[in-house]
């Protein structure tokens, strides 16, 4: 799992099978989330947890 900031400022979270015919159907896929604001893009960090569980934390952009 991948997640990034794109150039507008949007989180892009992406995943790829090691394996593509893994036996658990799991597939590639890419999520694109706009929020009300553009995001930080060197303080936003994201952790697996040990059930599989996904969090992000994604502080917005000050303003300059």
């Amino acid at each position: 799992v991948r997640v990034q900031s794109d150039p507008a400022g949007r989180v892009v979270i992406t995943g790829q099978p090691e394996q593509v015919d893994n036996p658990w159907g799991i597939t590639p896929f890419k999520k694109v989330i706009s929020l009300p604001t553009r995001i930080d893009p060197l303080e936003t960090s994201a952790v697996v947890s040990l059930h599989g569980r996904l969090f992000v934390r994604v502080p917005f952009e000050q303003s300059k």
